[in-house]
């Protein structure tokens, strides 16, 4: 298992911080960038590593990623890995004495937290960030709702301009007269084929990763003031979503989502569902870069779940319903990853961690107001010892 360690800052008897890598590969940048972590690493005079994830990037404990090996790709697998890297190393480092906080994000956040919860005896305090304490099957009302709410705080019109323009897709994809006009407008790498809802709702789901992005990498690093870069923020997004003069709401959708691709990276939109279902039955880890898509989606079938649908009472968006997500997992994985077995694993994960109610000490759990994952994680202080900082943006 793959790790990184910076001890530039370390002084002796400082505390140690572990960085467990979440669903994707990490490296030398983990424990050398400018992070809060790291800023707060060389104020303590703390020793820092960062661990890369079971099954992601060079940490590949069989020889493949077929689904028989993929078994052993389980949360409490991983917080054993944690564990027991923390043990050794402490030993092999002179480190047992020192005081360990594990830190996180996302869902690198979320083992962040169970690690302190399930062992308190190797891990004096745990920081997460954005990270997810509960797993829920559908994750529908709080996670497009959550993304209708970061619109709006632009103006209201954003949200609904959205709204009419993902309905104008999902009308013209019921006719074949059409598919060519969705090809040309969207930068499709090639023609749209419709042989199934599957296909259909793929296409849909592509427009609606490209939102969510927005909102979670709202001006983050990669994004600049009048999209220059791949992902525009929510000021630039919206500015242009409500601005008459450049169409109606499917052209200004269009428009903006295609400018990466005439920036050249990606060079186009491959919504094509059956290369997904290809790329994401690929078992091969003989190649030079090993993607993640795969692992996470097995994750999500099995145990986590985090289906991002549009099943809202609101009904602000729409054309994502749960079963499409099912369906993949049928399709990737076999039919023993259908719901009842996901439903009975995801209640199983939450009385084994706790859900909302954390049983332990010593966590911080930090959020953003924006971020539609907030939804699954702790936004109030719940006690003195496990307090939660929520951001504003």
């Amino acid at each position: 298992q793959r790790y990184f360690i910076n001890n530039t800052f370390y002084k002796p008897g400082g505390p140690v911080f572990l960085m467990i890598g979440g669903w994707m590969t990490i490296g030398t940048n983990w424990v050398s960038t400018d992070y809060t972590w790291i800023t707060y690493a060389e104020r303590l005079g703390a020793f820092c590593l960062a661990l890369e994830h079971r099954f992601y990037g060079q940490s590949q404990p069989t020889g493949d990623l077929s689904t028989a090996s993929l078994r052993y790709l389980r949360s409490k697998q991983v917080l054993a890995d944690i564990a027991y890297f923390r043990t050794e190393i402490a030993k092999k480092m002179g480190l047992i004495k020192n005081k360990w906080v594990v830190f996180g994000g996302s869902y690198g956040g979320s083992l962040a937290v169970w690690s302190r919860i399930k062992y308190p005896n190797l891990f004096a305090a745990a920081v997460s960030s954005s990270a997810p304490v509960k797993v829920k099957v559908n994750f529908y009302v709080e996670y497009f709702e959550g993304v209708h709410s970061a619109l709006a705080t632009h103006n209201s019109e954003c949200s609904k301009a959205v709204k009419d323009a993902l309905g104008q897709v999902i009308k013209l994809l019921k006719f074949p007269k059409y598919y060519r006009r969705l090809k040309n407008d969207f930068m499709l790498c090639e023609h749209l084929k419709v042989n199934s809802v599957m296909d259909s709702t793929y296409f849909v789901e592509n427009l609606l990763i490209f939102l969510a992005s927005i909102i979670q990498r709202n001006k983050d690093n990669e994004t600049t003031k009048g999209l220059v870069k791949s992902t525009p923020n929510i000021d630039d997004f919206c500015d242009k979503m409500t601005n008459t003069s450049l169409g109606s709401p499917y052209y200004r959708y269009a428009r903006i989502m295609t400018i990466r691709f005439k920036n050249g990276n990606p060079s186009c939109l491959d919504a094509n569902y059956q290369n997904f279902l290809k790329s994401m039955s690929d078992s091969d880890l003989d190649k030079e870069n090993i993607e993640e898509d795969r692992q996470w989606f097995y994750q999500s079938c099995t145990e986590l779940g985090f289906f991002q649908t549009t099943h809202s009472r609101n009904h602000t968006f729409s054309g994502l319903p749960l079963r499409y997500f099912l369906s993949q997992c049928l399709g990737v994985f076999g039919s023993e990853f259908n719901y009842n077995s996901l439903t009975q694993s995801v209640q199983a994960i939450n009385m084994y961690y706790g859900g909302f109610n954390v049983n332990g000490s010593k966590i911080i759990f930090s959020n953003g107001s924006l971020d539609p994952w907030n939804a699954l994680g702790i936004t109030k202080d719940i006690s003195e010892d496990l307090p939660a900082v929520f951001i504003k943006g």
